[in-house]
Parts: structure tokens; sequence; C-alpha cells
């Protein structure tokens, strides 16, 4: 109920005419369409308004991570290059004691540990600047892809065998054609890397300790498929649809891991390197059931059909 209109008769005596009655109703129909109109415009001008917000926080948003990864990413090839060169010198020193005594040995592993860890936090941050960075030149139409005929299937089998050691509780179980059929595709191997990186990142950071990820390559007529399979909680239906959107992050999420720690930016990049390559991405999944990440990307014909 938004209000109330009511009519009086000036003189008591005798029921209201026809007349009388017909113009109450015309009155009332008037007021509200009158009402009406005036809830349509506001609903019009709040989504309006909230719309334009939107756009100038993305944009600002966008201005200022452009603004950031560029100043930040100068600095941190110094800091990068510093660590590889004292863990060079002490791999130098360490090779200088043949065989290495327990002495020499416990104060050089007290040395390397924190060399180790501060090199993976410096890789880590590249690879989120390097994100953003990417996110500004697809911003500005700049983004440039380097497509090149590549093999689908190695590609995988180089990403699984760079991410495997890296968290063992998790072992990946990987699905892919014989060694001799090829799966020949004219991609950006850069890119392409990147997705399927994402990908195994985010299934094994919401895997049950112990419990497989299933990798599957298929080619599916004129088109090459890859999932990524995890046993996790799963995720929402408003979380799947709008997942692949820039900045979104999943309500609930901690900051915990890599995709985190990017903004919510890794999904888009996802999405938009795929489609630049003609190929699509998805999800499946549903609360207690896990998830399942794919893409998909053309096969290149064979120069002899």
């Amino acid at each position: 109920m938004v209000g109330s209109l009511e009519v009086i008769k000036a003189s008591s005596e005798g029921a209201y005419t026809p007349e009388e009655i017909a113009l109450a109703k015309a009155v009332t129909a008037q007021t509200m369409l009158f009402i009406g109109g005036i809830h349509g415009f506001s609903a019009q001008e709040g989504k309006k308004n909230r719309a334009l917000v939107q756009l100038e926080v993305h944009r600002l948003a966008g201005d200022f991570l452009t603004l950031a990864s560029h100043e930040l990413r100068t600095p941190l090839t110094g800091i990068i290059g510093n660590l590889q060169l004292a863990q060079r010198r002490l791999k130098a020193l360490k090779d200088q004691f043949t065989p290495p005594s327990a002495q020499i040995c416990e104060p050089l592993a007290q040395v390397q540990q924190p060399l180790v860890s501060a090199s993976q936090s410096a890789q880590l941050q590249q690879r989120m600047i390097n994100a953003l960075i990417d996110d500004a030149r697809i911003q500005t139409n700049t983004l440039s892809l380097s497509l090149k005929p590549e093999d689908l299937g190695t590609l995988l089998s180089e990403v699984v065998a760079r991410q495997q050691p890296s968290a063992p509780e998790h072992p990946i179980v990987l699905d892919v054609p014989p060694l001799e059929q090829s799966v020949p595709i004219l991609a950006d191997a850069g890119r392409i890397k990147y997705v399927l990186t994402t990908y195994l990142t985010n299934a094994r950071t919401f895997s049950p300790p112990g419990r497989p990820v299933e990798v599957h390559l298929r080619v599916e007529e004129a088109l090459a498929r890859v999932s990524v399979h995890n046993e996790g909680a799963g995720m929402a239906r408003e979380d799947l649809d709008h997942i692949w959107e820039r900045f979104y992050r999943a309500k609930g999420s901690a900051v915990q891991h890599e995709l985190d720690l990017s903004c919510g930016l890794p999904l888009y990049l996802c999405r938009v390197f795929m489609e630049r390559q003609e190929g699509s991405v998805g999800v499946q999944s549903a609360p207690g059931q896990g998830a399942t990440f794919w893409l998909t990307v053309p096969i290149t014909p064979s120069r002899g059909k």
C-alpha cells in the first residue's frame, strides 16, 4: 500500500449518483496511473544511477590497477634477479665442499629455505602483476596474441608435469590420447598454459586432502576439449552465473590462494584468452558435487587433407 484516496460527499442527503461514482472511479484510475508512473520513473532512475556508478568504479579500478601494475613490475624484476643470484651463489658455495659435511649442510639449508620461500612469493606476485597488465591491455584493446601451430596434448602434459611436484597430496590423473595421436591447434602457447594452470590451481586448492584431480583431453569433431575435475564442495548457482566476470569473487571466499589474491581476474582472463583464440570456456558444478572447468579450442586441419 502506497496511500489512499478518500471521497467525501458535501451533502449528507441522498446516495451517490452514477455520475459521482463514475467521477470517483476516473479520479482513482488516474491517481493509480500517476503513482505507477512515479514508481516506474524512480526505478529506472535508480537502475541508471547504479549502472553509471558501477561503470565509473570499474573505470577507476582499471586505471589504478594499470598504474600500480607498471609501477610494481620494475622493482619486482630486480628482486627476482637478486634472489636467483643469491641461490646460484649459494649452490656454488655448496659445490665447493665435496662431499659436504653436516656442519656445512645445515647452515646452508637454513639460508636456502628463506630464499626459496621468497622466490616463490616473488613469482606469485609477478603472475599477479602480469594478470593486471593483461587486463589493462584488454580494456584498452591492445592485447596481442602470438598464434602458432601447437600440439594441445604436449602443452597439457607440460603444465601437469610442472604442477604435480608442487602439491603431491593432490595427485593429477591425466587422461589424454596416445602420444602418436597429436591434437594440432593454432594458439598462443603461453595463454593456453595460463588457462590450464589456472584450472589446475583452482581444482587442487578446493580438492579434499588426498583426492585426485582428473584432467581429460578429448577430440570432439572439429574441437579439442580439456576438462579439469575436482571433488570439492562445489559452487552455488549464483556464483556459476558470474564467475567469469571481471573482478568477481565468490561470496564468502577467503583470501588464501593465488586466485583470490588476483582481484578476481584469473577466470575472467581465461575466458578472454580462449575467446580470442576462437575457443570457449565453461564450468559445471553443484553444491557437494565438485566442479568441472572446461575449455574448447578448434582443431587445425592437417595440411594433407
